[in-house]
């Protein structure tokens, strides 16, 4: 870390100085504008390399505060405080659009985005009195300072937001964006709250471009509407991929290429679309993650890898079901729920309550309405009818991420971050729930976790390099973090060996033990009778046997309609 900090240092101290070492086309007039294009586009980066969220509309707040600055100004305002008052406007406004267009996934995301930036450059265009119209909005402010007095400000603003998007990117705040660019969905059971970060982030890539473009419109000295248009912003998400997505100097890099390929062309402008061409394509074909990525080092975990610890047989002996006693705490009670997709009845007036240490299955084959019940207890889907009570209170309609301090859930297959190391994919689930400890104290009760489940020769290892099965292992350790007092455990024995089938029976054994009340859907019925307490049966949705498992699985009527699924 030290040699990358060092590197990184040097590196922009080398690029810093570049105007001043004579070599062609580098100037200080390109270093100014270079770095504060390079600002805005760090942005960019916050939204798209770091969330993954497309965005084609960031030129249009690098102009908007300009705007509005020279329509206050014409109002009888000074020019500083109509520029001062633009920018607030402008991130308010970005905070605004950012409420509606966050929730737009994928491609839908860009193209709100690139209407927003088609809607500013029009407005720019359709009232020249305000705007300049065409001929662009003058600015006298800046003039008076001189090009290098103007490079030193414009290196002091890039170190600065350089500097915040380093603090903005480290920590439990990495790990969220991390678990968000990389599944939505587990990232709102483990509790992040989706919306809310998405557009913070959309709001703070865009003060980035607000900063960056207040100062280069008084840099430059007039704006005009192709700065707020759309090709300015293709412009910046070619810019940062050509650097590199994600990288703190990858947006730095990408813009000097650029602009310097800029002025290269000036002496043959007729090739200038060419070579931009050309260099993208290189980028894209030869070079996914960038110039930067060229020279880093390939990633390795943070520890020292161990190997993989093959779990202690148990027998099954030793995981008899155990009842819970009739006065124990009801943890999760499902009242009369309904959940109807227009004429269809996923599932229809179910209702059954688990208890502190029981595990309670949902029994049935493909159809029968389990998942679409495990994701109605869970919030992805809200309920028709009825009422969903984890600990007394009714989560029926709560957002999903609401949850998941009293409710930890796996998934089928396990939705684990690859580019994490399982220290830090467990480490998320209680950034959202411990929100106040330190960084220190939040890795200390992962590793914890890891070590109570066996886990902890893989605590350094990145996800990607582990097998589905061990995947599988660590998806339960993470819904387990911090005690929830329900688990939701959705086909945990799928693809997973004998050997690790008896560590997932000891390993619920235990929970059970804990107090933990827990839910499962699983196909394996031998693993089900070895492991559940009590259960429901489905079918089409409707409940049609409940009880002791050893109750429902003799069940003739359950035999009858699930001859072969349950054997």
């Amino acid at each position: 870390m030290t040699m990358r900090i060092i590197a990184s240092l040097a590196l922009g101290c080398l690029m810093a100085a570049s105007p001043y070492l004579g070599l062609p086309g580098l100037t200080v007039g390109l270093g100014t504008l270079t770095a504060l294009l390079a600002l805005s586009a760090v942005g960019l980066n916050l939204i798209f390399g770091v969330l993954g969220m497309l965005a084609f509309g960031q030129a249009a707040f690098m102009s908007l505060p300009g705007y509005m600055g020279g329509v206050l100004e014409k109002l009888g305002l000074p020019l500083p405080a109509g520029l001062l008052i633009g920018l607030v406007l402008t991130l308010a406004l970005a905070r605004a659009v950012a409420e509606i267009f966050v929730r737009l996934p994928g491609m839908y995301l860009a193209v709100g985005t690139l209407g927003f930036g088609f809607v500013v450059e029009g407005l720019a265009r359709a009232f020249p009195a305000w705007t300049g119209g065409a001929s662009g909005l003058v600015f006298s402010i800046g003039r008076e300072i001189g090009p290098h007095a103007w490079y030193l400000l414009s290196l002091a603003a890039l170190g600065l937001g350089l500097a915040a998007y380093a603090a903005i990117v480290r920590g439990a705040r990495a790990r969220r964006f991390a678990a968000i660019r990389h599944d939505e969905l587990s990232a709102a059971v483990m509790g992040v709250d989706v919306v809310r970060w998405k557009a913070r982030a959309f709001t703070m890539g865009s003060a980035f471009a607000a900063i960056g473009g207040t100062l280069l419109a008084c840099y430059v000295g007039v704006l005009v509407p192709e700065n707020a248009g759309v090709n300015r912003s293709l412009e910046q998400v070619g810019t940062i991929m050509l650097g590199g997505l994600g990288s703190l100097l990858g947006p730095v890099v990408g813009t000097l290429a650029v602009q310097w390929l800029f002025v290269v062309s000036g002496y043959a402008a007729a090739y200038e679309l060419l070579i931009y061409g050309v260099a993208f394509l290189a980028t894209v074909l030869y070079a996914p993650r960038g110039i930067v990525g060229l020279f880093k080092a390939p990633q390795t975990t943070h520890g020292p890898a161990q190997p993989a610890a093959t779990p202690s047989p148990v027998a099954p002996a030793s995981v008899p079901p155990a009842p819970a006693p009739e006065g124990s705490e009801v943890y999760l009670r499902v009242q009369a729920v309904s959940k109807f997709f227009g004429g269809v009845r996923a599932i229809d007036g179910v209702s059954f309550e688990v208890r502190a240490g029981e595990i309670f299955t949902m029994v049935g084959p493909n159809g029968a309405g389990k998942s679409t019940l495990f994701n109605l207890i869970s919030g992805i889907e809200t309920p028709t009818a009825g009422s969903i009570l984890i600990m007394g209170r009714d989560f029926a309609q709560a957002p999903i991420h609401e949850r998941a301090p009293l409710m930890g859930r796996s998934f089928q297959v396990a939705r684990l971050v690859p580019e994490l190391t399982v220290l830090e994919n467990v480490m998320v689930r209680l950034d959202q729930i411990f929100p106040a400890l330190s960084e220190a104290q939040i890795a200390a009760r992962a590793l914890a976790q890891l070590q109570a489940f066996d886990l902890q020769h893989l605590a350094y290892r990145q996800v990607r390099e582990l097998s589905a099965g061990q995947h599988k292992l660590i998806d339960l350790a993470r819904a387990a973090a911090g005690d929830p007092p329900l688990l939701l455990l959705d086909e945990p024995a799928v693809g997973l060996g004998e050997e690790e089938l008896e560590h997932l029976a000891r390993l619920l054994a235990r929970l059970r033990a804990q107090g933990s009340a827990i839910v499962i859907v699983e196909h394996n019925i031998n693993f089900v009778r070895r492991i559940a307490d009590r259960g429901v049966v489905l079918d089409s949705g409707r409940p049609i046997a409940s009880g002791d498992i050893a109750d429902i699985l003799a069940d003739k009527a359950v035999q009858d309609a699930y001859f072969g699924a349950l054997t």
